[in-house]
């Protein structure tokens, strides 16, 4: 019998109408405008509807007219939200990577400058015990502690049915595996950048293996071909981030000796303790990030011109190691004092960053339909402009589990019982939804876990002609894979920030 590839269905988006299909802003809007046009009548002063009258029509039409999926009171509150913030100069920022090093310890690292929601990261280094160092992105005000693998991957693009399912399945149980009460590791960040590839460490491979007899047109036949093939080769880069809450690694933490060097050694811990399962979702770890990686990493994110430089460098140092020769350049990979921009500036519907400007979007509907393991793939491109696609995972314990569950049931229940008391017909969506809460619940109940998850997605050019092109192009791809995004007006620094850098940043608050 011929093998059926699976499908996969059943995400639930959590945000729940309060009332008649109304979020609770809304409702308060539409309750605002009802009082204003029932007050003339039932105060028998009709002179006063002259004014109330046209606030109520204001009212209804703020809370009830779309533009772009959104209605204009939620259009209202971002447009003063980003003007308020661009007021005081917090839409621009500017580097201090040149700035002083601390007076008693002159020797020290230079401070992190970074922008936005990542000013207060910092990259620690933390020993793994087998003479490796790893970085480790601290979060003071949100408690966090992130360590950032990059991952290389076999694909599932030619793989047979079997295969799909069975990584799926892996990466699944992986999740499950986070699913425990009281466990550390909170979120995890799953990044694909998709970049045209410069051809450093190819053409740097090439010029260590030629050998010194060989023809001249043989080597002038290769020299040509890499010419050629690097304006057209793309490369996928790909990092898993675990952010462990201090909270709750508490006692660990004391034990290990407390501050900062405890914290680390416990994420160290937790992380190595997850090399089986991410090994058995047929991921392989290639490293965990080093400091100076991950700060080229993000450079990288924020200066795409820099990348190729960088790669040229890294190149040569491992070419001179693998030869046994000392190597007198710089270290590869960049001071996590420089890896933020050296200006950047968010408008309201783009982000400039040093020498590239980018777009993003969060994933806002994801397909509700049936679909197959490779539902994703149209969103990575095909290389010929820089894409970013972030999935972040918020294992839930199995309490908190069951009570949003439940919470969820019992909210879109009475939302379609007050439809059918009022005689409205309920539409079909909101009987797919609980419909869906009824699997989750059940699934819960068989003990199966449940992950809160989002998606970002940002599209990044070097040339500001091209971007219109790019995000042409995303949009329509986005829509052939069935998935609704929308542009993060007025938060296109915030949307960068989570789409495109490995930071473990997180999910937005539970909408109630």
């Amino acid at each position: 019998m011929t093998p059926v590839d699976r499908t996969y269905h059943g995400w639930q988006h959590e945000r729940v109408n309060f009332l008649f299909g109304l979020t609770g802003r809304r409702t308060a809007v539409v309750a605002a405008a009802v009082l204003l046009a029932a007050a003339p009548l039932a105060a028998a002063h009709l002179s006063g509807a002259v004014v109330a009258w046209p606030l109520s029509v204001l009212l209804l039409t703020l809370s009830c007219l779309r533009v772009a999926g959104r209605t204009l009171d939620e259009w209202m509150v971002t447009f003063v939200s980003f003007r308020l913030l661009k007021l005081r100069g917090h839409s621009q920022f500017r580097s201090g990577a040149f700035a002083p090093r601390s007076a008693g310890d002159p020797l020290s690292p230079a401070p992190m400058d970074l922008p936005g929601m990542l000013a207060p990261v910092r990259i620690l280094e933390a020993e793994t015990g087998s003479g490796a160092v790893m970085a480790v992105l601290h979060h003071p005000h949100e408690r966090t502690w992130t360590a950032v693998a990059r991952i290389g991957f076999p694909g599932i693009g030619l793989a047979d049915a079997a295969r799909h399912d069975a990584q799926v399945a892996a990466w699944g149980r992986l999740l499950a595996g986070l699913c425990v009460e009281g466990y550390p590791i909170v979120r995890v960040q799953a990044l694909q950048r998709t970049v045209p590839d410069d051809g450093a460490e190819l053409s740097r491979w090439h010029a260590d293996h030629l050998a010194a007899v060989a023809p001249m047109q043989a080597a002038v036949v290769t020299a040509e071909l890499l010419a050629m093939a690097v304006p057209t080769s793309v490369r996928r880069e790909a990092y898993l981030a675990f952010t462990m809450d201090e909270r709750r690694a508490a006692a660990g933490i004391r034990a290990a000796g407390g501050g900062e060097a405890g914290a680390c050694a416990v994420l160290v811990r937790h992380v190595r303790a997850l090399a089986g399962a991410i090994s058995d979702a047929e991921l392989e770890v290639s490293d965990w990030l080093a400091p100076r990686e991950l700060a080229e990493v993000i450079r990288t994110g924020f200066d795409p011109g820099s990348a190729q430089p960088l790669a040229q460098r890294r190149a040569a140092q491992q070419s001179a190691l693998l030869g046994g020769r000392p190597y007198p350049g710089l270290a590869a990979g960049v001071d996590p004092g420089l890896a933020g921009p050296v200006a950047a500036d968010a408008s309201w519907g783009s982000y400039q960053h040093d020498s590239a400007v980018s777009v993003s979007y969060v994933v806002y509907d994801w397909p509700r339909s049936q679909v197959y393991a490779t539902a994703l793939f149209p969103l990575l491109g095909d290389g010929t402009a820089r894409r970013a696609l972030s999935v972040y995972f918020q294992p839930l314990s199995p309490r908190d589990a069951e009570r949003r569950v439940l919470t969820e049931r019992t909210q879109r229940d009475v939302a379609i019982r007050m439809r059918q008391r009022t005689g409205q017909v309920v539409p079909e969506h909101e009987r797919a939804a609980l419909r869906r809460a009824d699997a989750q619940d059940a699934a819960r109940s068989a003990g199966h876990g449940l992950v809160r998850f989002t998606g970002y997605i940002s599209v990044t050019v070097t040339e500001p002609g091209e971007l219109a092109d790019a995000m042409t192009s995303l949009e329509a791809d986005a829509a052939a894979a069935r998935i609704e995004i929308r542009r993060m007006w007025g938060a296109q620094d915030v949307g960068f920030a989570l789409a495109a850098l490995p930071a473990g940043l997180g999910l937005p608050r539970r909408r109630w």
